[in-house]
């Protein structure tokens, strides 16, 4: 197997309560301030959830939540997905099958409508979730490298506002909560020293410097299928490198024996 995770793309209402039950294992896991009913409530506004879970097992390691809007920017129409709660349990880090299932969901989506954008909504508590949207499309609000055109900008001002209300900070582009939210546990993906050279990680903390108080960085990336295309293209690439490689290794093994 290329990969030790399974994805899987399944409607809301059809998880099982032992799936909820995981759902919410995990985010308690890695967040603090998850409490049962407001995990609930995030997931009633959801039409579709991402599951990964392990091969051998079954074992439920990880998850995205998936709203489906329509809206229109510059008097064009335009189809939103919005990202709700994201997780991976750490001892997975690294598996590449949720950009692959996300790749899915979203090619999907586009090829529904080719002629309509396709605009993804992220909010982004910590830099890993924020490297998904900048590594995979180079047309991400905001980046370091990119000058969105200023509609586009607009656009995601004007949505955040209509969506969140008084809980987003136009001025500094995040969302800072009323009430108690999510936080990304001390300890889970800190910015070290290592992390804060990356150019990437280092513009998201100086977007988000209230990411540690659970902040979240409101973040609008354009879906081409060509983006998607060379993503899926390099994570392919890069999993049969990592065989061969093993291959390799275990026929030197061999050989020495």
């Amino acid at each position: 197997m290329l990969s030790a995770l399974k994805g899987a793309i399944a409607r809301r209402e059809e998880l099982t309560e032992h799936q909820r039950a995981q759902m919410l294992a995990l985010m308690q896991l890695c967040y603090a301030g998850v409490s049962a009913e407001r995990f609930a409530k995030d997931l009633e506004e959801k039409q579709y959830v991402i599951l990964l879970s392990l091969r051998r097992t079954g074992e439920l390691v990880g998850f995205s939540t998936l709203r489906v809007a329509e809206d229109r920017m510059g008097g064009k129409a335009v189809e939103l997905v919005f990202s709700g709660d994201t997780v991976i349990h750490p001892d997975h880090w690294g598996q590449k099958e949720l950009q692959v299932q996300f790749a899915r969901f979203t090619a999907w989506r586009r090829l529904r409508r080719p002629l309509r954008p396709l605009l993804w909504l992220l909010l982004s508590g910590g830099y890993k979730t924020y490297l998904l949207s900048v590594n995979n499309f180079p047309r991400t609000i905001p980046r370091h490298d990119w000058e969105a055109p200023q509609e586009r900008v607009t656009f995601m001002r004007q949505l955040a506002s209509r969506w969140f209300g008084e809980q987003y900070d136009a001025e500094r582009g995040v969302l800072r909560f009323a009430q108690q939210h999510y936080r990304v546990r001390d300890g889970v993906a800190p910015i070290d020293r290592a992390a804060a050279a990356h150019p990437h990680i280092a513009f998201f903390a100086s977007r988000n410097p209230g990411h540690v108080d659970g902040e979240e960085l409101v973040c609008l990336t354009e879906v081409r299928l060509r983006d998607l295309a060379r993503s899926v293209g390099w994570i392919l690439v890069k999993q049969v490198m990592g065989v061969t490689r093993r291959g390799l290794r275990l026929i030197g093994v061999r050989a020495r024996a």
